[in-house]
């Protein structure tokens, strides 16, 4: 019987222990340049220890098994992944005006396979289309990575972790979809302005009006009779001022 009790608990530790993300280093970096209004690129840029700490983290990252990591843990660490992949992108090649041009085609940073996961190589639509928005079906993904841009859904400045995820998520749509980002209201002309996110990912949102969808999270609610037009996306950096 106690032979039986500790062959238990060495299955439940095989069980907990080192499957977890070690996410301290990018907290830490993430709480030094990460702004209300967007991220410190060029203080970071500067600080040639902490460019060298993201890269760090990157390659620690590069050895996770994540077949080990629950459901939650795996879409949190695909969402700080993909963006500790993005400010990599950034920060290596700062100065920069917009991620589109990063690359000798336009948003060819998108499609590069240059974030490193055990024997694969990943780009960035690989983790937010072919891994998180296929695997774990959740809108609330869009407003959770962030593409460096000012049209972008705020960068969250702490990582997500998977006991806070929901409410992490939940946080993160409600502080976009109240942002003039998401939507703009004209009432004289009887028409609101959405997010351009909600016209590319429309059949992630499942409504017919963004409005439906905004509304849950809002305490303002959005016309639903207004007549549906687009934001135009501002690719420009999201460069803290």
């Amino acid at each position: 019987m106690k032979f039986f009790s500790l062959v238990c608990v060495f299955l439940a530790a095989m069980h907990f222990s080192d499957a977890k993300v070690d996410y301290t280093s990018y907290a830490e970096l993430l709480h030094k340049y990460v702004q209300a209004d967007g991220v410190s690129y060029d203080v970071w840029a500067g600080q040639h220890a902490d460019v060298a700490a993201l890269n760090a983290v990157l390659a620690e990252w590069a050895q996770i098994s994540v077949a080990e990591l629950s459901a939650d843990e795996q879409k949190a660490f695909y969402i700080n992944l993909y963006n500790a992949g993005m400010l990599q992108a950034v920060l290596e090649r700062y100065p920069i005006k917009s991620v589109k041009d990063i690359g000798l085609i336009p948003f060819s940073i998108f499609k590069k396979n240059y974030i490193q996961l055990m024997d694969r190589s990943l780009s960035l639509d690989n983790i937010e289309k072919g891994i998180l928005l296929k695997d774990f079906p959740d809108p609330r993904i869009h407003f959770a990575v962030n593409c460096a841009s000012v049209s972008c859904p705020p960068l969250r400045a702490e990582p997500y972790r998977a006991k806070q995820l929901d409410q992490q998520l939940e946080a993160q749509t409600r502080l976009f979809a109240a942002s003039d980002h998401a939507a703009r209201v004209n009432v004289s002309k009887q028409r609101t302005a959405y997010s351009e996110l909600f016209k590319w990912y429309a059949s992630d949102f499942a409504v017919t009006n963004p409005a439906l969808f905004l509304n849950r999270y809002r305490s303002e609610p959005l016309p639903i009779e207004h007549t549906v037009i687009w934001i135009d996306y501002d690719w420009s950096l999201n460069q803290s001022q």
